[in-house]
């Protein structure tokens, strides 16, 4: 059985002039409850066609995991070092995982998505290589 998904719309809180104003955080929990309330009951009835449910499920870990980091960096004297360095080792971390998943075939070597996220790890990899020639003031800064 396939279905199609529908989520009640996200509403951007607008301030008076028309832009968007400070982040509506309950509502937009509200909003994420109401997304999770509507999978529950479609499944409970029998809905089984979930496409877009994996992603959505990742999206929500990501989330979480980006809001503790966001938690955590108001505390710092350095929001944005801790931002980063909380990035730098959860992609380590990730990267370590998969390594090891696939070596000891806790992940299949068959996923058709391997080819893309060796093609990530390779292009990451450039990445860091060439950060790491830049001199130290150019690092993390955008040049135009």
């Amino acid at each position: 059985m396939t279905a199609e998904w529908s989520f009640p719309e996200v509403a951007v809180p607008l301030n008076r002039e028309g832009t968007m104003g400070q982040f509506a955080w309950l509502e937009q929990v509200a909003t994420l409850s109401t997304m999770l309330d509507t999978l529950e009951d479609r499944i409970a009835h029998g809905d089984l066609g979930t496409p877009g449910l994996e992603d959505f499920k990742s999206v929500l870990d990501d989330l979480r995991l980006r809001a503790w980091s966001l938690l955590m960096a108001t505390s710092s004297d350095d929001p944005h070092g801790f931002q980063e360095r909380f990035r730098t080792r959860r992609g380590t971390e990730m990267c370590r995982a998969l390594c090891t998943d696939l070596r000891t075939g806790k992940l299949s070597g068959r996923q058709p998505e391997l080819p893309t996220l060796g093609a990530a790890a390779r292009d990451l990899s450039a990445a860091v290589k060439e950060v790491g020639r830049k001199p130290p003031k150019q690092r993390g800064k955008d040049v135009v």
